[in-house]
């Protein structure tokens, strides 16, 4: 992950912006050891706020959790879509 200063931020925040949406890359800006705060696109904080939602049920999480070892395991069915 890229860091940067607050006062480098301040100076090139549109061209930040442009980064992390064409990148997909979040950016660390750094005041202080203390005080952090990272720079993200849209598409990818709502990414994270889905993938929060989706956890956040403990029957859906364990489903979701199931689904991605079949998945590693090769025990995928490929099935055709239905049009609605």
């Amino acid at each position: 992950m890229q860091v940067t200063t607050i006062q480098s931020a301040k100076k090139n925040l549109e061209q930040l912006v442009y980064q992390v949406e064409s990148d997909a890359e979040p950016i660390m800006i750094f005041l202080d050891d203390s005080h952090k705060a990272i720079l993200l696109s849209e598409r990818e904080f709502a990414a994270w706020q889905e993938t929060e939602y989706l956890l956040s049920n403990p029957a859906n999480a364990a489903h979701l959790r199931k689904s991605l070892e079949q998945a590693r395991m090769g025990q995928v069915k490929e099935r055709e879509l239905l049009e609605i």
